[in-house]
Formats: C-alpha cells, sequence, structure tokens
C-alpha cells in the first residue's frame, strides 16, 4: 500500500497532465507549435487513468478505518460522506463524459469545461479545503491546474511533437506563459504551505517524512528554472544552428517536472504536520532523518540551521552542478543536464540535513 498510494498520486498528475496539455493547444494556432499527433487511445486510457488514479486517497482513507468498523461500511462512509469520496464521484462522472467527448471528438469547449470541473473536484477533496473551504478550494485548483497546464504543454511539445518547425514562434508565446505559470504555481505554493506548516516550524518540518519531501520538493524545483532558462531563452538563440534539436531539452524539463511530481506525490500519503512538535511527540521522527543525522530526535523545540564546514563545501559543490547544468547545453548534452539537476537535488539536500543542529 505504501508503493501504490504514491505511484496512483504520481499518475493522476500524469495523466491530467496529458489531457489538459492536449486539450490547451487545440487553442493554439498550428502556426506557433510544433506538429503534434497524439493517439487518441493515449488520450482515453487518460481519460480511464483519472478514474482510476482518483481512488488512491479513497484507498487510503478506507484502509485507515477498515480495521474499526468493517469494509464494507468504511467503504461506504467514505464514498459518501467524506470529501474526498464525494469528489471522486464526481469527478468520475466528469471523466465518463470526457471520455464520450474525447471518442465523439467533442468540442474543444466542452473538453476543456469538464477538465477545468475535474480540477475544481481535486481540488475540492484536497486536505486544506478541508481546513479553509474556499481559500483551500481555489487555491489547491488553481496550484493543480497551473502545474498540470505547464507540464502538460511540455509533455507534448517534448514527446508528442514529430518535428521542430514554427519553434521560434512557440518560444515567444510559451516562455512568457511559463514564466508566469512558474510565479502563480510558487505563489499558490508558498499559500498552500501555510496551512500545513508555519514559516518558523518550515526546518523544523524536516525532521518529519512530510517535511523531507517537501524540502525534497522545494529543491527540485530549482533545476526546473534552470532547465526553463535554457528551453526559454539560450535554446532560441540557437535555433540558427541547424543541427540544434530542441526537443530533447524539453524533454529533459519534463524529467526532472516528473521528479517534482514523485515528491508531491509522496507528500499526498504523509500526515501534514500542523503541529510539528506535538507529531514528533506522538508519531516519531522520521527514522532516515535520525540515521542521517545519528541522533533519536525526542523534541523539535532546539532543532535549528549551524552550517558546518562540511554542508558548506556541500552547498557550493550543488551550486557548481546547477552551474553545470547550464555548461552542457554548451556541450550538446541534454543527457548530463539532467544526470546533473539530479546530482544537485541529492547534493543540495544532504548538504541542508547536515546543517540541522538538535
Amino acid at each position: 500500500m505504501g508503493f501504490v498510494i504514491p505511484f496512483a498520486e504520481f499518475g493522476n498528475y500524469l495523466v491530467f497532465s496529458i489531457l489538459i496539455g492536449h486539450v490547451a493547444l487545440q487553442f493554439v494556432p498550428e502556426a506557433t507549435k510544433p506538429k503534434i499527433t497524439i493517439a487518441k487511445p493515449v488520450l482515453l486510457l487518460s481519460t480511464l487513468g483519472i478514474i482510476i488514479f482518483t481512488l488512491g486517497p479513497i484507498v487510503q482513507t478506507i484502509s485507515y478505518f477498515q480495521d474499526g468498523i468493517g469494509l464494507a461500511l468504511a467503504t461506504k462512509s467514505v464514498l459518501l460522506d467524506f470529501q474526498v469520496g464525494k469528489a471522486w464521484i464526481f469527478i468520475g462522472f466528469m471523466a465518463t463524459l470526457l471520455w464520450i467527448a474525447i471518442i465523439l471528438n467533442g468540442s474543444k469547449y466542452l473538453q476543456s469545461l469538464l477538465l477545468l470541473l475535474m480540477i475544481l473536484g481535486v481540488g475540492y477533496s484536497s486536505h486544506v479545503a478541508s481546513l479553509s473551504f474556499w481559500a483551500g478550494l481555489w487555491s489547491h485548483s488553481t496550484h493543480f491546474l497551473m502545474v498540470t497546464l505547464w507540464t502538460g504543454i511540455l509533455i507534448h511539445i517534448a514527446w508528442f511533437s514529430k518535428d521542430h518547425n514554427n519553434w521560434s514562434k512557440f518560444l515567444r508565446w510559451f516562455t512568457p506563459f511559463a514564466a508566469f505559470s512558474l510565479i502563480i504555481i510558487i505563489l499558490s505554493g508558498i499559500y498552500l504551505m501555510l496551512f500545513v506548516v508555519e514559516p518558523k516550524d518550515y526546518v523544523k518540518s524536516w525532521a518529519l517524512p512530510y517535511g523531507q519531501m517537501l524540502l525534497l520538493k522545494h529543491i527540485s524545483i530549482i533545476p526546473v528554472i534552470a532547465f526553463a532558462l535554457i528551453n526559454g531563452i539560450l535554446s532560441r538563440k540557437s535555433l540558427n544552428i541547424s543541427s540544434f534539436n530542441p526537443k530533447p531539452w524539453i524533454r529533459g524539463e519534463s524529467i526532472i517536472l516528473f521528479i517534482v511530481f514523485y515528491f508531491t506525490s509522496v507528500m499526498g500519503t504523509l500526515s501534514p504536520p500542523h503541529e510539528v512538535e506535538f507529531t514528533v511527540k506522538s508519531e516519531g521522527a522520521s527514522k532516515w532523518v535520525e540515521w542521517l543525522l545519528g541522533k533519536n530526535i525526542l523534541s523539535t523545540i532546539q532543532m535549528h540551521l549551524v552550517p558546518s564546514f562540511q554542508s558548506i563545501i556541500l552547498v557550493i559543490l550543488s551550486i557548481l552542478f546547477l552551474l553545470l547544468i547550464l555548461f552542457s547545453f554548451k556541450q550538446r548534452r541534454p543527457i548530463l543536464s539532467v544526470t546533473f539537476g539530479v546530482i544537485f537535488i541529492i547534493v543540495l539536500y544532504i548538504g541542508l540535513m547536515l546543517s540541522l543542529s538538535i
């Protein structure tokens, strides 16, 4: 179960991105984007995937209650009484209509409306919406929409485009759109985080599994920005080189985004630490963090960052790996950029963790 639920959450982000990217690009004139061909079965399977993958939180909630009240009663209660169950029924109905619309080549306006309603369903079922309904509904829905819209367009351009014609015209509108999306994602992400972790407890939350995933998610966004710089600015200057193919660099950016998706997916399966100190005392700290620091963490009251020589060296190394992402662009080696991006995440993470003082 511990592996299945994060996989379902990851799959949910992926299939939503594929469908939202497909519908969004239908509104873009052919002259301002590369030629894109995606098989209809992929879209239909993605629609079916939404129904299946959004079952993840349902299964998790049912498994939590079934020992106390039985499987049948737990299933009925979760589906009919919990926000997450009601949202799944609504999303499943909308996904069924979307499946029909796709197979009948329905209007792009109808498809976009159905997707927007499903996104509101995702926002309705979010943890933040259970804390503050309207604020949580709109903020989570906005965050989810912008993430999947940006990623969805990237996925289609990277993996389903047949050429890189019209690339300059594509970048002319996509670069400012990506910058706008990133700003909205960061702002809405910070707003959502404030419902779960207070700023003063951000570092202390690293003692918990949720805080670990939150930290890794934030770190992994940095190489995404580096790839966005490559694809939005540097690649545009290289288009006059006949041998230059921008698609592998877009694929590299999408791979790093998939890593962000993974950390976000795992976060969705963990208990948010509204009170970090209470959570540590009642549930215990992360065993991985205790092993890494070589200490048993019984309290986070005194936890703070104290850079050491070792941690400073690691942070400096991570910055060098970040610069190597840009340097590898000159070498025309996108696989190296992805590798350096992954190493950057690992090295900076370890550097920050070794800076913790308890």
